[in-house]
């Protein structure tokens, strides 16, 4: 007898969260799960025979009335939810979205975009599998959890129940405005895709058990974007306990709040939400809540005004601030980056000699002495080079230490830091839909599919090199993710040690495992910071 089946288009808009946990059920292998809302069912993965389900909603659309809101519970569902698709990707410009985090363009885009994807082993197992929930990075403009880099077959293969998540992203996943947090009982508006994340991750906690997973061991990890929203979630009070250890790769929200860093404040954001509802011709939410996504997307292309902020509600503090006073999760860290952050993104300066020298006084201030002794470009070849490397300073490796030093400092938690320095021969266009191939180096992102071992899913054949360093690295992420300490590796070569402020423990990545070093650059780091009146850097 055919069981009636429920498209993602079917759902009802509901207005209350649901108020009882999940009573979650899978018997044996079954693919067959029901969840707090309504029975999924999956699919098999041929030739692993892991189970996999696709676009699992965990929140309603969040479009209409339900835009600028808190994630809103489905009602339960009649029947079987086919789960055998990616949902929509979160809107982003038609540019973005073919770009560097999303694979399959605007076509796929649309407001009913909250869903998770779960890959889990295909023997069940008496004890439950750690649980690893992957938040995909896009600068918080752009991203899906549908890139083929973020499949969680490889993982789930290894023993581990691999979770992908969408949030909203841009305009409608970060815009303020006065009168959204006049209807707020929080009194606060922005910030929405950080709430679909932790709406995602008490999703988890309700439901994975039905699928195999460890509700009391979830790992959360992400890249770019995705590891500053691990850096909020350490210190979110609404995140508090819904996971268990942590993964930053390339990315915390610790530098002063600017663009660069990914870090607002409210006042600021919110009177550049007043300034767009004048651009687009809005007396006020009302109009902006009956515009097309489309429509608000695009208006907002031209810009980067929107992204997290420090509310005083979910970010209550500067997140530096609250990791150095002890008040994140007291949970196992993982934190790092690449050698060559800045190579992906244009150089500072522009390329040219007097560009640097220009950028660099203005962004290091009365430091801009000390400054331009590392950034000494004498043409504009080495102009090139050392504002890429100069780039990546700013966004990324100043951010990315500061945390590991933070967190160890406070002493709440186990802390290993490392830096990726593998030069391959997949190019750049392998892992992002754009650029050249040229030689990037250890450029941004191009750790990812060592890490979650899907180096190979583009296509690209890997050398014996590259899949030994793809099993040592992805070999570390699980094995973290089960014990909160990424050593007992086969094959490993060495044991990554605790990192330790002043002390020769960051882990360097690279072709034959791993090496202890210093912290990378830790001279031209500590101006950076001083820069910003933060001296932490001089504890490395």
């Amino acid at each position: 007898m055919n069981k009636p089946k429920l498209t993602r288009r079917g759902f009802v808009a509901s207005t209350a969260a649901l108020a009882v946990a999940s009573t979650v059920r899978a018997a044996g292998s079954s693919l067959l799960v029901e969840t707090a809302a309504g029975k999924v069912a999956g699919d098999v993965l041929p030739g692993s025979g892991v189970r996999r389900w696709l676009g699992i909603p965990y929140a309603q659309p969040a479009s209409g009335p339900l835009r600028w809101r808190p994630p809103q519970a489905v009602m339960p569902w009649k029947g079987t939810l086919r789960a055998d698709r990616f949902s929509a990707s979160p809107w982003a410009t038609p540019e973005a979205g073919k770009s560097a985090f999303s694979v399959r363009g605007p076509r796929s885009m649309g407001e009913d975009c909250l869903s998770v994807n779960v890959w889990s082993p295909a023997e069940p197992s008496e004890k439950p599998y750690p649980v690893m929930v992957w938040i995909y990075g896009g600068a918080f403009v752009a991203g899906s959890s549908d890139n083929p880099l973020y499949e969680g077959e490889a993982l789930a293969r290894e023993g581990v129940v691999f979770v992908s998540i969408n949030y909203r992203v841009g305009i409608l996943g970060f815009f303020a405005h006065p009168e959204l947090a006049a209807e707020s009982p929080d009194r606060i508006s922005g910030n929405y895709g950080l709430m679909d994340q932790i709406a995602a991750l008490r999703w988890v906690q309700q439901n994975i058990a039905g699928f195999g997973g460890d509700p009391g061991n979830v790992t959360i990890l992400g890249q770019s974007a995705g590891a500053f929203s691990v850096g909020f979630h350490l210190v979110m009070p609404q995140s508090r306990g819904l996971f268990h250890r942590a993964i930053a790769q390339s990315g915390a929200p610790m530098g002063k709040p600017s663009s660069f860093i990914l870090l607002g404040e409210r006042e600021p954001m919110e009177r550049a939400g007043l300034d767009f509802a004048k651009e687009v011709g809005a007396s006020g939410i009302a109009d902006m809540r009956a515009m097309k996504a489309p429509a608000l997307v695009e208006a907002n292309a031209s810009s980067w005004r929107f992204y997290p902020q420090i509310d005083g509600h979910h970010v209550p503090d500067h997140p530096f601030a609250m990791v150095m006073a002890g008040r994140h999760a007291a949970v196992p860290v993982i934190v790092g980056r690449n050698r060559d952050e800045g190579t992906l993104f244009p150089p500072l300066g522009g390329g040219t000699v007097k560009g640097l020298q220009a950028e660099i006084s203005a962004e290091y201030a009365e430091h801009a002495a000390q400054a331009l002794r590392f950034f000494d470009a004498a043409d504009d070849t080495a102009a090139t080079r050392q504002g890429h490397e100069a780039m990546g300073d700013i966004i990324f490796n100043w951010n990315a230490a500061a945390l590991a030093i933070a967190l160890a400092t406070s002493g709440r938690s186990a802390v290993y830091s490392y830096q990726f320095e593998y030069v391959g021969t997949v190019p750049a266009s392998a892992t992002f839909n754009e650029g050249s191939g040229a030689d990037l180096g250890a450029f941004h992102g191009s750790e990812i599919g060592f890490a979650l071992r899907t180096q190979s899913v583009r296509g690209f054949g890997l050398s014996r090199e590259q899949s030994g360093l793809m099993d040592r690295m992805s070999g570390w992420w699980a094995q973290f993710a089960r014990t909160g300490d990424p050593n007992a590796v086969p094959g490993a070569h060495g044991n990554w040690p605790r990192y330790l402020p002043g002390k020769k423990t960051v882990w360097y990545i690279g072709a034959q495992g791993g090496r202890r070093g210093p912290v990378p650059q830790r001279d031209r780091l500590a101006v950076l910071g001083r820069a910003m009146n933060n001296t932490i850097l001089e504890r490395a």
